[in-house]
């Protein structure tokens, strides 16, 4: 298993509507690990051979220990991605993690609002030291006029940028004024060059493709296969280890309470439903989201 997500909280600083603990798709662990089971963890998944640790939330840096959480990674030869909404980088808090090694930071920026105290957080990376820093976009319609400003905003301080649709599940709160699904045509002329120009710039026509295939844009196309299950895993905050977020009903058991080869065993097992992506769908896009090359087939 060469990648973890390692979900460390579901609290965070702001209430996003498109969030999937907003929106309901996921649903609250009832507790999370505490520094020294968290720690333990980090300790787990290194024995079961994974290299690289994506760190989300919620928003992680809402726990104090997310250094010594790094710290840890690299100590036992992971590369470390932190996933924030920059609300809580300031000074103390970047020497802390940087000083831990964080190789790479993915910050979202979600509308125009938001871009100065992003400024903030991005001067706090440059100050702290040279880390390769990514901004998140997820599109919707409350942002859809917004994401060309956005996206030359980070192209303007020589930031990638990293374009998503947020997921908005049928029938939950919001959909109708959220989800891409329903964009009028007027949103779409708005979101589709800026998708496509981004995308050619980037090196990720294939993700294009398959993101306005999905919205009626293009031909409707899906991956062949899906890393999740086969060299990815997702560790919730409870200790819960899955195959992919999306499936937690193939549920590996708990990373804490069960030994690392029965883990593994069950994710093998799992592999075959998520790896060979039947199950791929509209909550699936942002797992494709930075790939240059997907190997695509028409969606049937």
């Amino acid at each position: 298993m060469q990648t973890a997500f390692l979900i460390v909280t579901r609290r965070c600083t702001r209430s996003c509507p498109f969030c999937f603990y907003s929106t309901g798709y996921l649903s609250h662990p009832a507790g999370e690990m505490d520094t020294p089971r968290l720690l333990d963890a980090v300790e787990r998944l290194a024995g079961m051979g994974v290299k690289k640790l994506i760190v989300t939330g919620g928003e992680p840096l809402t726990r104090g220990d997310m250094a010594r959480l790094l710290a840890r990674a690299g100590e036992r030869g992971m590369a470390r991605l932190l996933l924030t909404n920059g609300d809580l980088i300031e000074g103390d808090t970047v020497r802390a993690v940087l000083g831990a090694g964080l190789e790479a930071v993915s910050l979202s920026v979600n509308d125009t609002a938001t871009l100065p105290p992003r400024e903030a957080a991005v001067a706090a990376l440059a100050g702290a030291g040279r880390v390769p820093l990514t901004a998140i976009i997820a599109f919707h319609r409350g942002n859809a006029r917004e994401i060309p400003a956005i996206v030359a905003w980070a192209e303007d301080r020589g930031i990638d940028a990293l374009l998503q649709p947020a997921f908005i599940p049928p029938g939950s709160k919001g959909e109708r004024d959220l989800s891409p699904r329903h964009f009028t045509d007027e949103e779409w002329r708005v979101v589709e060059p800026a998708l496509l120009a981004w995308a050619q710039h980037a090196g990720m026509t294939p993700y294009a493709r398959l993101v306005l295939g999905l919205y009626g844009r293009g031909e409707p196309l899906k991956p062949r296969a899906c890393t999740m299950g086969s060299e990815a895993l997702v560790l919730d905050c409870d200790g819960s280890v899955y195959p992919c977020f999306h499936r937690r009903d193939l549920g590996a058991g708990s990373i804490l309470e069960c030994a690392a080869p029965a883990i593994g065993e069950r994710l093998s097992a799992a592999a075959g439903a998520v790896s060979r992506a039947p199950c791929f769908g509209e909550h699936c896009i942002s797992l494709f989201a930075g790939a240059d090359e997907i190997d695509l087939v028409p969606a049937r």
